[in-house]
């Protein structure tokens, strides 16, 4: 019985290694993958380890050839030859209407991959006439900001330039643009010290001054050739011209920007936080935008004059705001420190 039993055990292993030895997929749809969003004019590609000619149908239309051959390192140990297993070919995925739809790749004829994708237009199948620049703060990291251009060829915004976050040590070429966040020092202030947003640019001219501009305070917009200055001695930072045109960084306060500071937009969903010192008492408070656009406020004010108070209130325009701030005292004078924008958003303009 034992040497039965050793027998089919063999025999089993016999059927099992060559099906296991055939798991990995030799085929694989990656765009448009499975689950995901496509839309524009876009790629359709994958890789087959061996392939004739490869076709993608698209919700059982007519076969759209692909190139086959394509080099991909990547799938060279899964298939066990050079890597040339790539395929790729493209369409209008707004032709296809938005909605969910399909996607079948076929190796002379046989199908060996496919996929469920959903497409979003832009109301029509191909978008002409329009111009527009977009510019998305903290991405691809927080404290960047990246523009985006429409593409008409392409039907997608694309991606024309990336203003880094300025910190110490960060250099910059002629045409260069950091953004970033600093305390300010301002004698006039009833707060002392207030924070607020900020940029420093390299001019693309041939003398490539040095540009720093103060967000809300016109007055601090200066250029030099040689050494920025800490401006008035009120603004913390100092940069140095290199001896190619470029200008570093050398010291550089950073403000957590996950605070309200002046020029901060606060998007539906977000939310910030901070806290005022007047020469009267102090009030701690987290502003945030609902998903409806709706400003709301959450603060504790500890007033000699007026005593603890709570406040906790949302608002749909910047003079309801103000309502909500008089509703504390009239003695502390707060003025709206953030308006509405068009998209729902909030920016913070003043904390006075």
């Amino acid at each position: 019985m034992l040497t039965s039993f050793l027998l089919r055990l063999c025999l089993g292993l016999t059927v099992l290694v060559p099906s296991l030895a055939h798991a990995q997929p030799t085929g694989v749809l990656e765009i448009p993958g499975d689950g995901t969003t496509v839309s524009g004019v876009g790629v359709i590609s994958g890789w087959k380890c061996e392939a004739g000619d490869i076709t993608i149908r698209l919700n059982d239309g007519a076969p759209i050839p692909a190139t086959y051959g394509l080099p991909r390192a990547d799938t060279s140990g899964v298939c066990s030859n050079n890597g040339n297993n790539g395929f790729f070919s493209y369409t209008n995925w707004g032709t296809l209407g938005d909605g969910t739809h399909t996607a079948v790749a076929y190796d002379d004829g046989e199908a060996f991959a496919r996929s469920t994708f959903e497409v979003t237009t832009l109301g029509t199948e191909f978008l002409t006439g329009v111009s527009i620049q977009v510019s998305v703060p903290d991405f691809p990291t927080p404290g960047e900001t990246t523009t985006f251009q429409w593409n008409q060829a392409t039907q997608h915004l694309e991606a024309v330039s990336r203003e880094p976050a300025c910190r110490e040590t960060l250099t910059m070429k002629p045409g260069e643009t950091c953004r970033g966040s600093i305390f300010l020092e301002l004698d006039t202030s009833r707060l002392g010290e207030i924070s607020t947003g900020f940029t420093f640019a390299v001019e693309a001219e041939a003398e490539g001054r040095g540009c720093i501009g103060i967000s809300g305070l016109p007055a601090f917009n200066y250029c030099y050739s040689a050494r920025l200055p800490n401006v008035f001695g009120k603004i913390g930072v100092s940069v140095i011209r290199n001896e190619d045109g470029s200008w570093t960084i050398d010291r550089f306060p950073l403000v957590d920007l996950g605070g309200c500071v002046i020029d901060l937009t606060v998007k539906p969903g977000a939310k910030c936080s901070g806290s005022i010192d007047l020469p009267v008492g102090d009030i701690d408070f987290t502003f945030s935008v609902e998903a409806d656009g709706e400003g709301c406020i959450e603060a504790e004010v500890d007033v000699p004059l007026v005593g603890g108070k709570s406040v906790d209130a949302c608002f749909d325009t910047r003079k309801d705001f103000q309502k909500v701030l008089d509703k504390i005292d009239d003695i502390i004078e707060i003025g709206a420190f953030a308006a509405k924008n068009v998209d729902g958003s909030w920016t913070i303009l003043d904390f006075l």
